[in-house]
């Protein structure tokens, strides 16, 4: 809900300001942990009100950057620009965690917090060197509840956004969830243990920077045609793997599904911002980042309950 309160403010006010303000949330955030860690005080009601400012600050600003992408580059270069982000966002999900293993070994994790608070100084120092292109100030009083339904009236009566906004919600909750499911697969179905499970995540991760460096070539003209390819092959991609028992082949098709599921969501977010009017951009991408979200994790909850009856592959494939 906090992702859709965004929308509005980030088409009402300067979207680097907005993301301005929440980085430096995020920062206090981290240090804040890290102090706590360090001092050796950390209790478990300091780490669930810290997670709170986390997941609040994170849903106000993912929409206005999502929106902002658009306005550092324009639409010409949208979808080439989406693709990059993508592909930056899973390297450093490939990278994150061992490198956070790393330095937790080496100085402990007070010591990583506190390296995860200096890193929002570089986004800060990022958004504040940009020199961006004239945007039109509004002048009218934001009115937050007329705001989100004049959103909501605009997607919904606009054609190719509705459409778009559906393959997004339907994909994101039926076949995002087996990264979810991941560990059950390592676990129960290959037999493989943390170090398998550990490459079956870099194989997603590998194949999702794969398809978002395809969608960056990918010719004005033929993307809706992609975007159906990625929406058809990832679930079937995603049958092979549950009926799959060796863990050479699973790596392979786990790497296709991931593949897919980027070439598609790269895809539908960058046309989305396309056929987006400028006035509703930060309200329709609200709505992105919730269903794409918020359908994922709801996916997750529902194929962990259907996977106690019938087992990982089969609440996988069924899903698929």
């Amino acid at each position: 809900p906090v992702s859709l309160l965004a929308g509005p403010i980030s088409d009402r006010f300067p979207r680097r300001n907005l993301i301005l303000a929440t980085e430096l949330v995020l920062l206090v955030q981290a240090a804040t942990l890290a102090l706590l860690t360090w001092l050796n005080v950390i209790q478990i009601w300091h780490i669930i009100v810290l997670s709170f400012v986390l997941g609040t600050a994170s849903a106000l600003e993912q929409p206005a950057r999502l929106a902002f992408v658009v306005d550092t580059v324009g639409k010409e270069d949208l979808t080439n620009a989406v693709a990059l982000s993508s592909s930056v966002y899973n390297v450093a999900r490939i990278l994150g965690p061992s490198i956070a293993g790393l330095i937790v070994a080496w100085i402990g994790e007070a010591g990583c917090f506190a390296a995860n608070a200096v890193s929002y100084l570089a986004v800060i120092l990022a958004l504040l060197a940009m020199q961006l292109p004239g945007r039109v100030k509004s002048t009218a009083r934001l009115q937050m509840a007329s705001s989100m339904i004049a959103g909501f009236r605009y997607l919904w009566n606009t054609k190719t956004l509705r459409a778009l906004m559906s393959i997004v919600a339907i994909s994101s909750f039926f076949t995002m969830s087996f990264v979810a499911m991941m560990p059950v697969f390592a676990r129960d179905v290959l037999h493989v243990g943390p170090q398998g499970l550990g490459w079956l995540m870099a194989g997603v991760g590998i194949g999702a920077i794969s398809g978002t460096l395809t969608v960056a070539n990918i010719q004005p003209g033929r993307r809706g045609k992609w975007l159906t390819w990625g929406s058809v092959l990832g679930p079937v991609f995603l049958m092979v793997f549950c009926l799959s028992r060796s863990f050479a082949a699973s790596l392979v098709f786990v790497a296709l599904a991931g593949a897919s599921s980027a070439v598609r969501n790269t895809l539908a977010n960058g046309l989305i911002q396309i056929e987006c009017s400028e006035e509703y951009h930060g309200r329709v991408m609200s709505v992105f980042n919730l269903l794409f979200s918020g359908m994922s994790q709801l996916g997750a909850l529902a194929a962990g309950a259907v996977a106690e009856v019938t087992g990982a592959p089969w609440a996988i494939g069924l899903s698929a």
